[in-house]
């Protein structure tokens, strides 16, 4: 796919160039706004559609760069970040009949990104306006291609794909608002509720992946790290999971192995070692680098390197998706100016973590310290 994307871009270029001589540069300059507007319609018709059909929104960023502000909410997080273009929304099953809403909205969004497509065409009057309708509508072509990647889900995977799902993906899918009722006690720290859950869905779902994550994120919150690493260790071994979902599987084990080594309940060579593997072969298997920046700082932290592990949680932090991520990656830069013994900052940013989720024990641990120092 991402071949495709590089002769598409090409040609689009190559066309804007050579239908808007002699000012292609102006055409170019269309062409740009074309590509940022239809891909910014994308995630409005995915936003519009989800409130629509009974999806729930869980996170919106809007822009590119470094965090300007931030709205964080026990079920949703919005940022708005320094340079107002393009945006990203998160979507999940809030009721029964997730498939079909699902569908539904992917389709609804379809139909909203070609109407604006199509509204450009009208602009081709001028050099911007056609490099601004060959990049509109190139964009939404390739939108309606079937891509599923751990980074990316196109619009035609909802409307084309979607539909013919079968068998334990279904059952993923279908069984989401019942891990998300888990999940949100999970995130409102009631362990109690969360794990009562795990253990009905345990009942009727034992090989759902996203029941054994909910089991493995209340085991980490019980601080039972080793249980968790045995359960999602177990999980890399099935051969029913997809590339895509076996990426995540291993940034989990990755994630997991660290928290384990930072509470002393895994030797560090080891752990490190086994985070680092599984890192390298989730971004094989097309996982985003830039969502194992907090795993990384974390491991940064414990080798001793602060300012990398500052950095890197900072960039997590600001491209956290729920309170609970960003309270996490506060707290890893809370422990990095603890130990450059600056525990003034430190106490700053504990007190926001704790805002955020101070039932979490890595956050309640850390404002311990700082009140006994």
């Amino acid at each position: 796919m991402t071949v495709v994307r590089w002769v598409v871009t090409a040609l689009v270029v190559i066309g804007t160039i050579a239908w808007s001589l002699p000012d292609w540069y102006v055409g170019l300059a269309g062409a740009l706004v074309g590509l940022l507007l239809e891909l910014t319609a994308v995630q409005a018709g995915l936003a519009l559609g989800a409130v629509l059909f009974g999806l729930r929104i869980t996170h919106l960023i809007i822009g590119i760069g470094s965090e300007l502000k931030s709205w964080t909410y026990t079920h949703r997080r919005i940022v708005l970040r320094n340079i107002p273009v393009l945006a990203t929304i998160g979507i999940t099953g809030l009721k029964p009949g997730v498939r079909r809403r699902t569908v539904l909205t992917g389709a609804f969004s379809i139909f909203f990104c070609a109407a604006i497509a199509a509204a450009t065409w009208f602009a081709t009057g001028s050099a911007f306006g056609k490099g601004l309708a060959l990049a509109a509508t190139a964009c939404f072509l390739l939108q309606l291609v079937p891509v599923e990647q751990p980074g990316n889900t196109s619009l035609g995977w909802f409307v084309f794909s979607l539909p013919k799902l079968t068998g334990r993906r279904l059952g993923e899918l279908e069984a989401r608002p019942r891990v998300l009722a888990g999940m949100d006690a999970y995130h409102r720290g009631d362990l109690d509720e969360a794990e009562r859950i795990h253990a009905e869905l345990a009942q009727d779902h034992p090989d759902l992946l996203t029941v054994v994550g909910l089991k493995v994120v209340t085991a980490c919150a019980r601080e039972k790290y080793l249980d968790a690493l045995q359960t999602v260790v177990g999980l890399n071994g099935r051969t029913d999971l997809g590339t895509r979902e076996l990426a995540f599987v291993m940034a989990t084990t990755a994630g997991v192995a660290v928290q384990a080594v930072e509470a002393g309940q895994f030797p560090a060579e080891v752990g490190l070692e086994t985070a680092r593997s599984m890192l390298g072969n989730a971004y094989e298997a097309g996982y985003p680098k830039h969502r194992s920046n907090g795993t990384l700082a974390v491991i940064a932290l414990l080798e001793g390197d602060t300012a990398k592990a500052r950095q890197l949680a900072g960039w997590a932090a600001e491209s956290s998706e729920n309170a609970l991520g960003r309270a996490d990656d506060l707290i890893t830069i809370a422990r990095a100016w603890m130990a450059d013994g600056n525990n003034a900052k430190a106490r700053e940013l504990a007190a926001e973590a704790h805002e955020l989720a101070g039932w979490n024990p890595r956050v309640a641990a850390t404002r311990a310290r700082l009140e006994i120092s």
